[in-house]
């Protein structure tokens, strides 16, 4: 199997995913009568799933482009942790580096950090490329569609909820942790009853503290 053969089977949950994600998204910004290119270049050059959402609701309330940065540094700022356990699959090339480092969504750290399949920096590529096509083209499938479906068309967002949960499970499988699964637990238990606003920035800083902390207790070196 090449390894691109290897990236396109792992990447097929989250293109179940994603094609139907991003066909709301583009289903979303037509609806909201918003400049129409706009949301394929928003896929191509933002890419940040949830909080291409959050920008349509936003955008067409009439909110500065400020606060839609903010409000983009709040709901992404966990994608600074990403980084640091998927430093080994780095390409080298001066394009490939920083596009593998602006690709990085959710679903394809999960991928892959616990795949276990993805060993050399060129697959890791594949997959990152992989993931943003599927969005991108579903987006496109959505501005396609958008004037044919019916309105307060319902339920596709739940693709995203069930993607996370395939992925959870894999994780769960591959890795072994239960200590990581009730931190993981704890953490967003926490965050979701006293920081709900915040939820996903509380819950990542919480588990980089104690993260950061463990090794300390045990007389280790970071």
């Amino acid at each position: 199997m090449t390894s691109k053969q290897g990236a396109l089977s792992l990447t097929v949950p989250v293109m179940m995913g994603y094609l139907p994600l991003g066909a709301v998204f583009g289903v979303l910004w037509v609806d909201a009568d918003l400049t129409w290119y706009w949301a394929p270049l928003m896929s191509v050059m933002v890419y940040a799933g949830a909080l291409q959402y959050l920008a349509v609701g936003m955008l067409a309330a009439g909110i500065g482009w400020i606060d839609l940065a903010v409000a983009s540094l709040l709901v992404n700022f966990r994608h600074l942790f990403y980084g640091l356990s998927l430093y080994h699959l780095l390409p080298q090339g001066r394009l490939g580096r920083p596009y593998f480092i602006f690709g990085i969504t959710d679903e394809t750290y999960s991928l892959l950090s616990a795949s276990g399949q993805v060993t050399d920096s060129k697959t890791a590529l594949q997959v990152v490329a992989l993931n943003q096509g599927y969005w991108i083209l579903g987006t496109l499938i959505g501005m396609v569609l958008a004037r044919g479906l019916p309105p307060g068309l319902q339920g596709l967002d739940f693709a995203l909820t069930a993607l996370f949960t395939v992925l959870a499970v894999e994780q769960i499988r591959a890795k072994k942790d239960v200590g990581a699964v009730l931190l993981g637990l704890i953490a967003a238990s926490v965050a979701g009853v006293w920081m709900s606003e915040y939820f996903l920035l509380a819950a990542s800083i919480m588990l980089v503290l104690v993260l950061t902390a463990w090794p300390l207790r045990k007389g280790e070196p970071i």
